[in-house]
């Protein structure tokens, strides 16, 4: 179903980030529904505020792109209006309610935002029904949730929009910058762009190594840094570039470990990998030579394969001894 709005609905909200409930009560909260109501208009005339952040209970789980959803309690039209992403890690700041207590805070990007009491939003009977393991009437804002419960909001949240549709949409404010890519979808679509028109030793595709390579990796990390990691060495695109594009810190680090300075001998480059510590580098350079090894197997590519064979025994070495 195509949706005129921005979703971040993927397969599952990619292993690397973790889902958040905010719960928001109007009638003790330090913001009101008055300040909702000219938040709206605001949006709605596409100026979206970037100073926008949330009290977080469970900051030390949270991190930036994180999603969440955040649910209306207490009276009125209660339940899920709202979702997004956040755009900062935790920062302390000063407790909202003057009650002295340490309270951390992260700034939020939403995707989409319908008023609660002017539309439907996903009602507090419907989260009870499909998920009654939470208290959605009350409990802490910045509430972690598991992987089921986060796939099973995703697939609400996705139901309710295309289910309401014609009615809805037209009423509801939808941030036009959001990115609903997930960062697999980010990096495949990446990697395609920088190897375009770019081709091998033996005449096939560049890009199909990478897809290669990144669909070999054990977790969602491993597969978007392999999905990219020959773009800074081979093509016209920077670290700066990647940034950009919103990639993580953790996918950068390991794409800096894994792109060869040709002014660094092969085999130390290799070394610094391992010294590095970094599994996912690690990890990604153990598949990628692998996959070079039986290209350059298959090509007649000698030299090609002595090198590679002997980086693969000395990566494979360093992992036995430190298991």
């Amino acid at each position: 179903m195509e949706l005129d709005i921005k979703l971040s609905i993927n397969k599952r909200c990619d292993s690397q980030h973790n889902t958040f409930l905010l719960r928001w009560n109007p009638a003790i909260s330090s913001y009101t529904m008055q300040r909702l109501d000219s938040d709206m208009e605001d949006w709605a005339s596409g100026y979206w505020s970037k100073d926008f952040d949330w009290s977080i209970h469970e900051w030390q789980k949270a991190r930036m792109g994180d999603r969440f959803f955040m649910v209306r309690v207490g009276e009125g039209n209660t339940g899920i209006f709202a979702a997004g992403r956040f755009t900062t890690e935790p920062y302390k700041g000063k407790d909202w309610a003057d009650k002295g207590r340490e309270i951390y805070y992260m700034q939020m990007d939403f995707e989409a935002v319908f008023h609660p009491e002017r539309t439907g939003i996903i009602t507090t009977e419907e989260l009870e029904r499909e998920l009654p393991n939470i208290d959605w009437s009350k409990g802490h804002s910045g509430e972690m949730v598991d992987n089921e419960t986060a796939d099973k909001l995703e697939l609400m949240w996705r139901d309710h929009i295309g289910r309401n549709k014609a009615m809805y949409l037209p009423r509801a404010v939808r941030n036009e910058d959001y990115d609903s890519r997930s960062d697999i979808d980010k990096a495949i679509e990446f990697a395609s762009k920088a190897h375009a028109a770019d081709y091998d030793l033996d005449g096939n595709p560049t890009i199909l190594h990478p897809l290669a390579v990144g669909m070999m990796g054990n977790n969602d990390t491993e597969r978007i840094v392999g999905f990219l990691h020959d773009i800074v060495e081979d093509t016209k695109y920077t670290f700066e570039d990647l940034e950009d594009e919103g990639f993580s810190n953790e996918v950068i680090s390991a794409l800096r470990l894994l792109t060869h300075d040709k002014h660094t001998p092969y085999m130390e480059y290799i070394e610094n990998i391992c010294a590095s510590g970094d599994k996912v580098a690690v990890n990604v350079k153990l598949n990628d030579l692998k996959h070079n090894l039986a290209r350059g197997k298959a090509g007649g590519h000698t030299r090609c394969v002595e090198k590679h064979t002997e980086a693969l025994a000395f990566i494979e070495s360093y992992l036995a001894s430190n298991r």
